[in-house]
Parts: C-alpha cells; structure tokens; sequence
C-alpha cells in the first residue's frame, strides 16, 4: 500500500508543479499587460442561461470600454439593446420604442469595475488578492489555444451575485478571449471576444449616445 501511495505521490507532485508554474505564468503575463491597458473594443458573443425556465439566449453584439486609473466606462451593444456602464449609472436603450432607463447603481460602483475590468487591466496580482485561483488545463476558443482558470470569489459581497468565474487567457496573451460568470440561482452567462483590438484611439471620455428625441422611462 506504501509503495502504490509513493508511486501515485512521484506522478502527482511534478503535475502540480507543473500548475502552478504555468499558472503563475499567466498571472506574470496579466501583471506585465496591465499598466498599458487603456481601451479595448470587440465582438462578442453572449449565452444566457435561465435555470428555472431551462432556457439559452444566444446575442451577438460589440463591446468598447475604457479605464482611466480604477473608474470603468463601457458600452455594450446588441440589435434590441444598448447597455452603458457610466460610472455611477447603468443606462439601458431600447432602440426599438426609441427609450432608455437609468439605474443608480452607486455603492456597488466597485463591484461593478472589478466585473468589467476582469482580465482586462487587472494584474494577475490583484486577481489572486480577490479570488482562490486554479489552473482548469487547456481549451481552444475562437481559434486560439487558451489555458482555462476557475476564479472563486473571496468577498462574501461577491459571492451573493456570483459562487465562481471561468476565465480563458490566450497561451500567448492576456486577456481574455472567454469569461463565464455563474450565479447561486444556477444562471450563467457566458461571453465570448473576438476581433479585439487593445488601446484603440477614444477622443476623450467613452460616452453612450442617444439619437434625438429618445425618451427616459421611470
């Protein structure tokens, strides 16, 4: 029995040496990316799933989203919704009846930011100071070979809205190409990025445009 426990021992430890050097691989790669992150903009891919009705949603839309020091700007498009995240406010317009909404989402400003920033301008430092980190192997999405991370959130704040992260970091990147985020309801959301572009020119503040006459609900 102590011989096939010491086998077992021999092959396991070199594997998980392995894992954490190629994890710590990555997170050196997001600490080296991260103070050159101003901007990015993509396509994306975005599937909802609804647990109680059983139920996927499949969006394609673009992204733009802008970070100056720790304050988040982003803009979400879809054909029958635009999502802005402007500070302090959460704008949503419907172009369709011509409407929008705003939410004042105010204290969990910072919740929010570290959602959006999630790969993108954070360092792998600051990614281990807010979630228990494990190498999950590797995956290819969109067409690039990826290594896959399963982030579990440390703040008990974060974990009412989320229980973990996956995370797809490109082996020759650092950022990533594919985020799935899971609720305690069972819900998730998963996107995809593609055709992304890092530090594209944005004259001045990213802002969300309304066409004239759009009328504010509520």
């Amino acid at each position: 029995m102590k011989t096939i426990l010491a086998l077992y021992l021999a092959f396991l430890i070199p594997q998980l040496h392995a894992a954490d050097a190629a994890l710590d691989a990555i997170l050196a790669r997001m600490d080296k990316a991260a103070p050159n992150f101003h901007a990015m903009s993509a396509n994306v891919d975005m599937v909802e799933y609804q647990k109680i009705l059983d139920d996927k949603t499949t969006d394609k839309g673009t992204l733009e989203m802008q970070r100056t020091g720790k304050t988040v700007r982003a803009v979400l498009s879809f054909p029958d919704r635009v999502i802005g995240f402007l500070g302090k406010t959460v704008r949503i317009y419907y172009p369709n009846l011509n409407t929008y909404q705003d939410y004042d989402i105010g204290k969990n400003t910072n919740v929010l930011n570290q959602f959006l920033l999630l790969g993108f301008g954070s360092s792998g430092k600051e990614l281990a100071e807010s979630y228990d980190i494990q190498l999950e192997g590797t995956e290819k999405v969109a067409g690039q070979d990826t290594s896959k991370l399963l982030l579990i959130p440390k703040d008990s704040k974060v974990k009412e809205h989320l229980t973990r992260i996956e995370v797809w970091i490109p082996n020759d990147g650092a950022n990533p190409v594919q985020q799935q985020f899971y609720e305690p309801s069972g819900n998730w959301r998963r996107v995809t990025y593609t055709d992304m572009k890092l530090n594209p020119p944005i004259s001045g503040t990213l802002e969300m445009k309304l066409p004239p006459g759009a009328k504010k609900q509520g």
